[in-house]
């Protein structure tokens, strides 16, 4: 108390004996006013002079004056000139320029490593696991490698997992969480045989390395040289369904079995969807809140305005309940299958997403309440484009997208695996779209092998792994986005 009267003393000293509303004084900041009525520092009755205006002006900083902090105005204005919302370094996701720079809400681009050739989007996959994240892809006969990246997407390291000449190539991957913990889903052709194809699960420590031998399980052996298929496990995660597609002689045929955490068989395989003249492709699988399965697979008649979805709710011994659905799409439109909010933010239901591949118009669309009359609603319209990478997922503030996009003129024609040029824009709950490519110059994208992962990231944030092309013949990289959308 004795201090602050002695500072209070000190500053009318300085400020002399003239009216308390127009002070005079040669040591008197100019442009400044003060006002009696209280002893607190700069306040408007005071009876002291306002701190001066602080460094920074823009943002949150706007109109800031350094405050009266131990007997002193900040020398260097701080968060107590600031504000509560100011952050040196901005980290909040939260509509506001935190760091006064002009920027709100600034995203971070990051090139994270080069790869050699990924066959397809279906050879690249993510996950969370404790302290971040994992990626897992092929690109070499070396066998599947692991990235490890923290909760910013920051890559922390790298590993192998190992695969001896009996379980390559390899051409799935996919991550799960089970009931036992993290497990990875691999398809490979089978060349001790020579003609089969098998579907492998292994259990894996939330760094990515294996809890046994490298090459798992085996699920199931197929006939064929190569299969298309996908896992998904019920929502307990004590189970597994397994689908793929397969070509047999005078037909096709979609197979789907189940598995226990542990990869022993539950349900045997058998045949799920059939069709005598048209090829099925992108089969996907999702566990259900009743312990059961949603499968789909796309079937295309050939032609643009003969193709469609055919989805089927099973139980949990891939049984089936009620009857199947059948719902016209876009010529090879790609699906993804997850559970999201329901209509006005109901209960999460089954949801089908597919961009168009093609086509002067193309468009996201969302197909919610498979099994009701009325399914589709067209998200929004995006540039022509011929790239099917789609990203989705739910998070705490509901959907989220991004996706590649490129156009017929940014091909650059230097060979059979030229790469386009293109731009990654992505879709907030909100409805706000935003091109979120790092600059103006487009990306170069490579549509074989191209990718889009996102993911939920602390404190409200977005972040994207994904996969491009370089100017280079057949030089390809990852990359990661970590950005904002409320």
């Amino acid at each position: 108390m004795q201090s602050r009267m002695k500072a209070w003393v000190m500053a009318l000293l300085l400020v002399g004996c003239g009216s308390s509303t127009s002070p005079s004084g040669p040591d008197l900041d100019a442009g400044t006013t003060v006002d009696a009525g209280t002893d607190d520092a700069g306040a408007p009755d005071s009876g002291m002079a306002e701190g001066l205006p602080c460094e920074k002006a823009q943002g949150v900083c706007a109109g800031a004056k350094r405050a009266w902090v131990d007997g002193a105005y900040e020398p260097v204005c701080t968060a107590n000139s600031y504000g509560a919302n100011y952050e040196a370094t901005e980290t909040r996701c939260d509509g506001l320029d935190n760091d006064c720079d002009g920027v709100t809400d600034p995203s971070t681009w990051t090139d994270v490593i080069a790869t050699n050739f990924v066959p397809d989007d279906d050879s690249v996959d993510s996950l969370p696991v404790a302290g971040g994240f994992l990626m897992t892809y092929v690109d070499s006969s070396e066998g599947i490698k692991v990235l490890r990246f923290d909760e910013s997407l920051v890559l922390r390291g790298t590993s192998l997992i190992p695969l001896d000449a009996a379980s390559l190539p390899i051409t799935q991957v996919q991550l799960l969480r089970t009931s036992r913990g993290l497990a990875l889903y691999f398809t490979a052709r089978h060349s001790q045989s020579g003609s089969s194809a098998q579907g492998h699960l292994v259990q894996l420590d939330e760094q990515g390395v294996p809890l046994g031998a490298p090459e798992g399980i085996v699920l199931f052996e197929n006939p064929t040289t190569w299969i298309s298929a996908r896992v998904a496990p019920s929502v307990d995660g004590a189970r597994i369904a397994v689908v793929w597609v397969v070509d047999i002689f005078a037909g096709r045929e979609v197979r789907g079995m189940v598995a226990d955490a542990n990869g022993q068989v539950l349900a045997a395989p058998r045949v799920l969807f059939q069709s005598d003249a048209f090829p099925f492709s992108s089969p996907a699988v999702l566990g259900l809140e009743d312990g059961g399965f949603l499968v789909t697979v796309h079937e295309n008649g050939g032609e643009h305005d003969k193709t469609w979805f055919r989805m089927r709710r099973w139980d949990r011994e891939l049984d089936p309940v009620g009857e199947e659905r059948v719902f016209p799409s876009a010529y090879m439109a790609i699906p993804k299958l997850l559970m999201a909010p329901g209509k006005d933010g109901g209960a999460r239901e089954p949801t089908l997403l597919y961009r168009e591949s093609d086509g002067p118009t193309p468009r996201l669309h969302q197909l919610q309440s498979l099994f009701e009359p009325e399914m589709s609603e067209t998200l929004t319209p995006v540039t022509w484009s011929q790239s099917s990478e789609l990203g989705a997922t739910v998070t705490s503030k509901g959907l989220q997208l991004a996706w590649l996009s490129t156009g017929f003129g940014d091909v650059i024609p230097s060979g059979p695996y030229a790469p386009w040029n293109g731009r990654l824009w992505g879709l907030s709950p909100s409805g706000v779209m935003t091109d979120w490519t790092p600059g103006p110059a487009p990306l170069p994208i490579y549509l074989q092998g191209a990718a889009v992962r996102l993911h939920e990231l602390p404190g409200g944030w977005m972040g994207a792994l994904l996969r491009t092309g370089t100017d280079n013949h057949r030089t390809y990289a990852f990359h990661s986005l970590r950005y904002c959308a409320p």
